[in-house]
């Protein structure tokens, strides 16, 4: 994603600032509450340089609590001229959930952003053990004790959620 676009919060998003209806976690809020239809993705990320940080922000995009309002976008549409209609029906689509990255670094940062949502301040040094995985192998085997944890800290459907959430963004291996 470009740094440089400009986020705003979507109806879903002030809702959940009014009335905490989907329990989004404490990281997950304050990056909401941080959107301010001003930041750009990078002066984000600089404000709250935790290391899920970027994760949360995809999150919440993908999720429709945030989208896109800015950006290299209206240059590009201003440069096509003629073609200005047809750019002009294609953002409708970016909200849509972006593709899912598969690799470790992104198996890692779904894995500790959702230890964190899941289990709050208690996930730590299951946190720390993710970050130390150094092959997809020893990742998963890190993530199974994971889910095991979640699923008994936090419920099945939650362990569920986690599991499918990290093997789709885990290579094989």
């Amino acid at each position: 994603m470009s740094g440089e676009h400009i986020y705003r919060k979507t109806e879903k998003g002030k809702t959940e600032i009014a009335t905490r209806a989907n329990k989004l976690g404490m990281r997950e809020r304050t990056m909401l509450i941080m959107v301010d239809d001003k930041s750009t993705r990078r002066e984000l990320l600089t404000k709250n340089s935790h290391p899920t940080s970027e994760g949360i922000l995809n999150s919440l995009l993908a999720d429709g609590y945030i989208e896109i309002v800015g950006g290299g976008a209206p240059a590009a549409a201003a440069e096509v001229g003629a073609q200005a209609t047809a750019t002009e029906a294609a953002p409708p689509a970016a909200p849509a959930a972006p593709p899912v990255e598969v690799s470790m670094a992104s198996a890692t940062r779904f894995a500790c952003r959702a230890l964190v949502t899941y289990l709050g301040p208690s996930a730590d040094d299951l946190a720390a053990l993710v970050e130390k995985a150094k092959s997809p192998g020893e990742l998963r085997g890190t993530l199974e004790k994971c889910r095991d944890v979640i699923q008994a800290m936090a419920g099945r459907k939650k362990s569920e959620e986690f599991w499918t959430g990290a093997m789709a963004r885990l290579p094989p291996g």
